[in-house]
This record gives structure tokens, sequence and C-alpha cells, in this order.
């Protein structure tokens, strides 16, 4: 934990110096900006492709985004149940650029959610999940920045969203039911 506490302090001790650092980490840490480019990529990859096949496979990606997501949202819920964090802004004084959370630190289920998104798309679509994954990063680091996150609670929310999209991947064949279910429906909606 020392070397956690640390590390926050050698990254959020950068806040507040540089007013155009500021603003993108502002910009980043903002719980709209990566989780709507995030969805707006994969809503993107539900229309993508050249054929009905191409199509159905990167519907089913976005299905398994989708249930990794979910996955990841209640193994942080249970974790919480289980253990509270205090934010850093609680037990220190920090540069915080944001408002104050008032759920457990640890994990953090903006990074679980969003190396959920990464990790599927990763697993189907390398340069979609190469992207992604950059958008994580970039949003896990930004909660450091901005004084809402120490940096263990984002490897412990990136490691939660990355095994549930590993299991995801895993579970393709279990999981088909629900894909030609969904895939049947948005069709059935002229969304498919």
């Amino acid at each position: 934990m020392v070397l956690d506490t640390a590390l926050f302090n050698l990254i959020n001790g950068s806040a507040t110096r540089v007013a155009v650092v500021d603003s993108l980490m502002r910009l980043l840490v903002n719980d709209y900006f990566v989780p709507t480019a995030l969805c707006l990529l994969t809503a993107a990859l539900w229309f993508a492709g050249s054929s009905k096949q191409e199509r159905g496979r990167n519907q089913r990606v976005i299905v398994s985004i989708i249930t990794a997501v979910l996955l990841a949202n209640l193994v942080v819920k249970l974790c919480n149940l289980v253990y509270f964090r205090p934010r850093p802004f609680s037990v220190q004084h920090v540069n915080l650029l944001f408002y104050r959370p008032s759920d457990s630190s640890l994990p953090a289920n903006s990074a679980a959610v969003a190396f959920a998104f990464a990790g599927v798309a990763w697993q189907r679509h390398r340069w979609l999940g190469v992207v992604m994954g950059a958008l994580a990063g970039l949003f896990a680091i930004a909660r450091i920045y901005c004084g809402v996150h120490y940096p263990l609670d984002l490897v412990a929310g990136g490691l939660v969203g990355s095994v549930s999209a590993y299991l995801v991947g895993k579970s393709q064949r279990a999981l088909e039911p629900l894909m030609a279910t969904v895939i049947a429906v948005g069709r059935r909606l002229y969304l498919a």
C-alpha cells in the first residue's frame, strides 16, 4: 500500500501544474467521454461488415461485450459488499479535479467496464481492442491524475474487466443461444 500511495502522489501531484493537461485529464476522467466513445465504437461494429455472416460475427462480439461488462459490474458490486476502500481524497490532501464519488475505490468500476470492452474486442478484432485498450488505459491514468482512485484500484478493476472478458470469450458456445436471440430480435427491429 505504501507503493500504491507513493505512485498516486507522484501522478496526482502533477495535477494543477499545466492547464492544458488538466483540461485533457478532466475530459478523460469524465463519466461520459470514454464510456461514450467505447459505446459508439461498439455500435459502429454492430453495423460493420460487407456480408451478413461478417455482420453476424460482429454482432456476436457486441453481445459478448455486453455480457462481459455485466459480469464485471457484478464482480465489482460483490467486492464492494465485502470490502470498502476510501477514496484518496477522503484520507489525504489531493489535487481533486473531479467530483467526489462515494462508493468504494477498490476495485475501480470504471476500469472494470473499460477493460471488459477492450478485452472482448481484443479477442475478436485486434485493431478495435487496441483502440479500446488505449482508451481504457487513458481513462485509468486520468482517474489517478484527477484524484479519484489509487493505482491499485485501477489495476484491480482492470483485472476484473479483463478476466470477465476472458471468461466470456471462453464461453462462446454456451452463450450462442443468447447471441442468436439478441441478433434475431435486432433483425426483427431492422437493427441488424
